[in-house]
């Protein structure tokens, strides 16, 4: 009997090995183009517009090998007939998923990013993992801009993103907490805005403030000065800068990094009024400062002072902005309902309260970083 389970698992093991292959042979792999980035754009009856860049292996003679940035364009009624269009100009394979990006324009934006999200979503090559932006300017010159640090665009982008720790001014979405967002309390979600910097002296990207959606559509942009307020009410930063009065120099500055950041929610309802109060508590080493400095105990207790009074005028104004406009931005239905399931309020925002609760702490001290 034994005998036989063994001639039996040997011949499954032979079948398997017939059967199983890789998602690529090399001669597969020779005939794909892998997109780095796809930007969807609008015509002006409101159709899709498609580009994409690819990535093309090119075997050489070197070891290494070679690449090749390949540009794809197409039209249709929809995404789905936009995207096989650009599959009718390529000789081979377009493989999406090594995608990194998703750019809509903001023409697209403000058309309503319902009239793409099924396929993104839908589509099993189409992976949710991609960052998600909206470029303001036009698509083909957005296609065409060639960037010194880096030949692919999609490629740039991602390690842009992942880079940006240094400014706590940026902000930053994945296709997937998109798609989460769009269907949850008011519908309401911040996306990247990338543009290119007017002053550069290269051709570049930067990240430069965030794109308001509610209902898929594009309705505010909200600044990349306002990205500081943003982040510490979301609980979304953990590293970046403060700059702060010198106190020994009321026209020069000090700059403390942040090192650490945690803002806890507490929402309560009384009197028809949603309180939603924002306990926020950072921690930042001393970086540098203009002209001289002698860390005091006084001077090092009014620097955090004014981080705290700095960062509380930003979650107020940023706040009281949006609740002129009615727009939800800070998730408070999400946190209300949470608490209490069986209130409805519309328009949550026009009866909500913000307080600011700010401890900043400045963790490095001492003679070793006075500066004279």
């Amino acid at each position: 009997m034994r005998k036989y389970k063994k001639i039996l698992l040997i011949i499954c093991l032979i079948i398997n090995c017939f059967n199983m292959s890789a998602c690529f042979s090399y001669r597969d792999i020779n005939r794909v183009l892998f997109v780095t980035a796809l930007v969807i754009d609008v015509d002006q009856s409101g159709n899709p517009v498609t580009y994409i860049e690819a990535f093309k292996g090119i075997k050489g003679a070197s070891t290494e090998g070679v690449d090749e940035r390949i540009l794809f364009n197409g039209k249709g009624k929809t995404l789905f007939e936009a995207i096989r269009d650009m599959n009718s100009t390529s000789s081979y394979k377009l493989n999406y998923t090594q995608n990194k990006v998703i750019i809509f324009t903001q023409r697209a934006a403000e058309h309503g990013l319902d009239n793409f999200v099924d396929l993104l979503s839908r589509d099993q090559e189409l992976l949710v993992r991609p960052y998600i932006a909206v470029y303001p300017g036009d698509a083909q010159k957005l296609m065409g801009l060639k960037i010194t640090q880096e030949k692919y665009i999609g490629f740039f982008i991602t390690e842009l993103i992942q880079n940006i720790g240094s400014s706590p001014r940026a902000v930053i979405l994945t296709l997937n907490d998109y798609l989460n967002k769009r269907v949850a309390g008011e519908k309401t979600s911040v996306l990247t805005i990338i543009d290119m910097p007017k002053d550069s002296l290269e051709p570049k990207l930067q990240i430069n403030g965030g794109a308001v959606i509610k209902d898929d559509k594009m309705v505010s942009i909200l600044e990349s000065t306002e990205g500081l307020g943003y982040n510490f009410l979301k609980n979304t930063l953990s590293s970046g800068i403060l700059e702060v009065t010198n106190p020994c120099d009321i026209n020069k500055f000090v700059t403390l990094e942040i090192v650490k950041s945690k803002t806890k929610t507490e929402v309560n309802y009384s009197d028809n009024i949603v309180h939603f109060k924002k306990k926020i508590k950072v921690k930042v080493d001393f970086g540098e400062a203009q002209e001289s400095i002698i860390l005091t105990k006084k001077n090092v207790a009014k620097m955090e002072e004014t981080a705290e009074d700095n960062i509380k005028k930003a979650c107020n104004i940023l706040f009281s902005k949006y609740k002129d406009k009615g727009i939800d931005i800070f998730e408070i239905s999400d946190e209300f309902y949470r608490k209490y399931p069986n209130v409805k309020i519309p328009n949550i925002i026009k009866k909500t309260e913000l307080k600011v609760e700010v401890d900043v702490e400045i963790m490095t001290s001492g003679d070793d970083k006075n500066f004279h």
